[in-house]
Formats: C-alpha cells, sequence, structure tokens
C-alpha cells in the first residue's frame, strides 16, 4: 500500500478516536472536588467594573464541574495597560470565604519588576520598595504571590510580550519574602530550550523575532533560596515545546521547591507537551505525576467574565476556552489512581497554599 494510501485508511481511525475522546470528556462526571489553584477574573476596568457579577459566573462554573475553592491572581501585567491588581477584586471575594482565595502581585509587582527589566536599574532602594510591596500583599489576605512573569509570549494582539530571566534581582527579593512568608510563587515562563522564533501561529501577536531561551534561569532561580516554593504555571499545555515531563521530572529531582500547576486542556489545543492523548494519560505524564505525586496543583487558567461586559479584549478571547478546558480537566483527573488523584487535586493545593481556608 502507498504512503497515500495508509494516511487514506488512518483517517476513519483517527476521527473515531477523537470523536470518542470528546465525547469521554463530555461524559465525565465531577466526583471529585478540587482545588483551581490559578484562575483570573474580569470584571470590567475604571468606575464600570462588575466583580461581583464575575464572581457569580465563577461560581455557577465552579459548582458545574466540582470545583471546591478557586484562587484569583491578577494576570501579569505590564505598566503600560493601566494594570490592577487584588484590590480591584478582593472585596467582591470576601463575600463567599469558603469559595476563594487571592494571590496577589500580577499588577503591581509585575508592571515594577519590568519595568526594571535591565537588572543595572535594580538600586538597593528599589529591592526594599519591592519587598516593603510584597509584604503588605500578604498582609492584605493573599495566599501566595502571583501570577508573575519571567518569559509571557503574546498569544494574540493586546496580549502583552514581557520577558526578564527567572532569576532577576527582583525575583531573588520575591523568592527571599515568599521564603520568609511561607507562601509560594505562581510564575508563568514559557519554556525555551534556544533562542528561536515565536511558533507560526502567534504571527500577529505583539512578540519580537527572536525568543530568548529561559531554562537556565530557572533552575537559578530554584537554586537561589531553596526554601522558596515556586509554581511554575501551565504544565501540559505549553506553547513552545519545552516544557516536557522529562525536563520537569529532571527539575523536579533535583529541586524539590518546584512545584508545577496543570492546565488540562482538550484534543485540539495547539499546544506541545499535553497531558491528555487519544483518550489517556500520555505516559511520560503518568509516570511523572505518580513519581512526584506531592508536587502537582490543578491550575486551569480560566478566565470568568462579567456578565454583560463588552469588549474583544485577550481575557474576553481566553474566557471562550473554559468550559472544554474544565471537561478536559474533570475527564483527566477520573484517570489518576486514586490516591494520586487525592493530593493533585487538593491536598497538594492545601499545604501549598497553607493560608487556605
Amino acid at each position: 500500500m502507498t504512503g497515500l494510501g495508509k494516511i487514506a485508511c488512518a483517517l476513519p481511525v483517527m476521527i473515531l478516536l477523537s470523536s470518542g475522546f470528546q465525547t469521554l470528556i463530555a461524559q465525565a462526571q465531577p466526583t471529585l472536588k478540587f482545588v483551581d489553584a490559578h484562575v483570573h477574573l474580569i470584571g470590567g476596568r475604571g468606575g464600570n467594573t462588575d466583580y461581583d457579577g464575575a464572581v457569580k459566573v465563577a461560581i455557577e462554573q465552579m459548582d458545574r464541574f466540582g470545583i471546591r475553592t478557586a484562587i484569583v491572581m491578577p494576570p501579569p501585567q505590564i505598566a503600560s495597560q493601566d494594570w490592577q491588581d487584588y484590590p480591584a477584586f478582593a472585596h467582591a471575594l470576601r463575600r463567599h470565604p469558603n469559595r476563594f482565595a487571592f494571590a496577589g502581585g500580577g499588577g503591581e509587582l509585575n508592571a515594577r519588576l519590568h519595568r526594571y527589566a535591565d537588572p543595572s536599574g535594580v538600586t538597593d532602594e528599589v529591592k526594599r520598595s519591592f519587598a516593603a510591596t510584597a509584604h503588605k500583599i500578604i498582609t492584605a489576605g493573599a495566599v501566595g504571590f502571583g501570577e508573575m512573569a519571567s518569559l509571557h509570549i503574546s498569544a494574540v494582539p493586546g496580549h502583552p510580550f514581557e520577558y526578564v530571566p527567572a532569576d532577576h534581582p527582583l525575583l531573588r527579593v520575591l523568592a527571599d519574602v515568599a521564603a520568609g512568608l511561607d507562601v509560594p510563587i505562581d510564575l508563568h515562563m514559557d519554556a525555551v530550550a534556544e533562542a528561536s522564533p515565536p511558533p507560526a501561529r502567534f504571527a500577529g501577536a505583539d512578540n519580537p523575532s527572536v525568543l530568548p531561551p529561559t531554562l537556565t534561569s530557572l533552575r537559578r532561580l530554584l537554586a537561589y533560596n531553596r526554601q522558596a516554593k515556586i509554581v511554575w504555571a501551565h504544565g501540559g499545555s505549553d506553547p513552545i515545546g519545552a516544557m516536557t515531563p522529562a525536563f520537569i521530572g529532571r527539575l523536579m529531582d533535583e529541586h524539590p521547591n518546584l512545584y508545577v500547576s496543570l492546565r488540562v486542556v482538550g484534543g485540539r489545543a495547539p499546544m506541545s507537551n499535553k497531558l491528555l492523548a487519544f483518550g489517556e494519560i500520555e505516559s511520560e505524564w503518568r509516570e511523572l505525576l505518580i513519581r512526584h505525586s506531592a508536587r502537582f496543583v490543578i491550575g486551569t487558567d480560566s478566565f470568568f467574565v462579567a456578565p454583560g461586559l463588552q469588549g474583544s479584549g485577550p481575557g474576553m478571547k481566553f474566557a471562550q476556552h473554559n468550559v472544554p478546558k474544565l471537561k478536559a480537566t474533570r475527564y483527566f483527573l477520573s484517570l489518576l489512581p486514586e490516591d494520586v488523584a487525592r493530593k493533585i487535586t487538593k491536598d497538594n493545593a492545601l499545604r501549598l497554599y497553607n493560608r487556605l481556608q
């Protein structure tokens, strides 16, 4: 049989497998309630915010998909975005203390971090001010810091490209503060093994022509203060290709302070190193999740948008993926061994974010 003939014969099987996979995901039931350690609220800006409405939408989807508690954090923003941080939404969360907690710094600290992307401008006074602001965030009730960005690739126009090495002086300051207060840092760092152009599907976004390598600086951050717990965000949905289970496993073997939050995506999502393949947990991921079962949490990266909010910004676009991701997450959890599922759904998050109620 020719190569084309083999492909033609294989296509119906692939279609059936894909169709069956989607059916399995759709049928998965929320038998285990889980902590979602990474979500965002979109409530608007200025005087027209409706975070109470965004919280209502969040609770509806949390109840539908079995989310026990969600940790809300601001996306990693830069100064030119008119950034917002936890004070914008914390009042709305406090009306539901058993369902939400919050992390802070993705607005104020992250904007300051990228303002000083050139480390030569980081004076002792800048470090002291950064540390003082970080302390205030935890005093205000945050359970950790996030979402902080090392490399943040631009996915769509208006979604900022951000880059500082993971061991930037201000991230080292934050690591010291986090270690002293025993709270984690949620770190967005797209994994790039060597300098390379962005994937073609991001051609219309706001990225440079070459992405910098990031893996070595993450190793340096982990080694800098081993008491600082780093939660590397978005495991299982890698936009570049270097966030492999093999690399994560080596890092976890070397650095007991590394954790990963898992963002489970469906079979059609254009991501690398996905957790699910043909209706099963991919074999390398399964081995890693069992071997380091105490080091993973769920972080769906869902965007919950206030009803009636108009616009077409990145958060509005990302919110369209909530339901497929949450369905895929439920299905993924149903495939884990019971003891591993218990750790990843709840136990690890309650230990890691030890200020959760």
